[in-house]
C-alpha cells in the first residue's frame, strides 16, 4: 500500500501546470503581456514628452514669417531668429 500511495501522490503532483504542455504557452503569454505593458508605458512617456513642446513657438514662427514677408526684418535677422526658435 505504501508503494501505491507514493505512486498516486507523485502522479497527482505531476498533473500540475508546470508539467503540462500548457506551461510553456502560459509562460509565453505572460511574457508577451509584460512586454506589451512595458511598450505601452514607454509610448505614453514618449507621447507626453513630445506633447510638452511649446505651442507658442509655432505661433512665434508664424509671426516671424509674417514680419519677414512684410519686409520688417532682413533675411539674416529672419534666419537668426528662426534658428533660436527651433533650438527651444
Amino acid at each position: 500500500m505504501h508503494r501505491y500511495w507514493n505512486n498516486a501522490f507523485n502522479g497527482m503532483m505531476d498533473f500540475g501546470i508546470r508539467n503540462s504542455g500548457w506551461f510553456i504557452a502560459y509562460e509565453i503569454i505572460k511574457l508577451l503581456i509584460i512586454v506589451a505593458v512595458v511598450i505601452f508605458i514607454a509610448r505614453m512617456f514618449i507621447k507626453n514628452s513630445k506633447s510638452n513642446t511649446n505651442p507658442n513657438s509655432s505661433r512665434a514662427i508664424e509671426i516671424l514669417k509674417e514680419r519677414y514677408a512684410s519686409g520688417e526684418i532682413s533675411e539674416e535677422e529672419y534666419k537668426n531668429k528662426l534658428n533660436k526658435l527651433n533650438e527651444r
